[in-house]
């Protein structure tokens, strides 16, 4: 689907592939996967229009073979390549931005969190999760029994549910920032962006804090404006996420 001038790129978790030439990205995925690179190609032109940082979508192809969408690059550097003096002040930039997303209104994408849970109980059924996205002390468990205490903490969140819009996987290579400035110049890898709780995405930020970087949080709590989070909550969102993916 694209000529021989493309470069492959090593880069996400996903079952698509991914090309750069010059400024533009192409992401590329056989028919099975042409409805969720839709659905992508959808929140990166809906997040476009909204002012917030983040690539634009420059072309869609789709044939009987697959699909490929290609968007801008994002300048800037990718989180998990910045230096440790940049941490503090890296934080603080990603906190504010994060914040405003969550601010953002009138997005016509959803990700309730009985959906979330279903992926995770089919992947749980399939036996497809991936020990890598668990702690050591998750590990120690069946993913079976992850998921059961998912399910019992299911209650509590309900009653706290707080949805806005969500990135939905913020880790940092998906947050690219000024290498000088260190303000944030984008977000990526929207295909799981939509209206869900807060902590969906709190919880996985702060987690890639802890587990990238070694650094603790408090100055992106402090900047989104949550400096004592609910700690239940961060907990349950970072046991649901790697059920998730398989």
């Amino acid at each position: 689907m694209l000529s021989d001038d493309w470069a492959p790129v090593e880069i996400g978790e996903s079952d698509t592939s991914v090309y750069r030439r010059g400024g533009v990205f192409a992401k590329c995925c056989g028919p099975s996967g042409v409805a969720e690179l839709v659905a992508e190609r959808d929140r990166v032109e809906w997040l476009a229009g909204t002012g917030l940082p983040g690539a634009s979508v420059v072309d869609w192809l789709e044939s009987a073979d697959g699909a490929c969408l290609m968007t801008s690059a994002v300048p800037g550097v990718a989180g998990d390549t910045l230096p440790p003096a940049a941490y503090d002040r890296a934080m603080r930039s990603f906190g504010a931005v994060l914040r405003d997303l969550h601010s953002l209104t009138d997005c016509p994408f959803e990700r309730p969190l009985a959906d979330v849970i279903a992926t995770a109980t089919d992947v749980v059924r399939r036996d497809a999760v991936n020990p890598d996205f668990l702690t050591d002390e998750w590990r120690l468990l069946k993913p079976s029994e992850l998921l059961d205490q998912v399910i019992a903490e299911r209650p509590y969140i309900e009653s706290v549910l707080d949805p806005v819009v969500c990135h939905g996987d913020a880790c940092l290579p998906n947050i690219f920032f000024d290498p000088e400035t260190l303000e944030v110049t984008g977000l990526i890898d929207l295909g799981r962006l939509g209206i869900a709780d807060r902590y969906s995405d709190l919880a996985l930020t702060t987690i890639q804090f802890h587990d990238e970087w070694s650094a603790d949080s408090t100055p992106f709590l402090e900047a989104y404006g949550v400096p004592e989070p609910d700690r239940r909550r961060l907990h349950f969102f970072r046991l649901l996420d790697p059920l998730t993916w398989g």
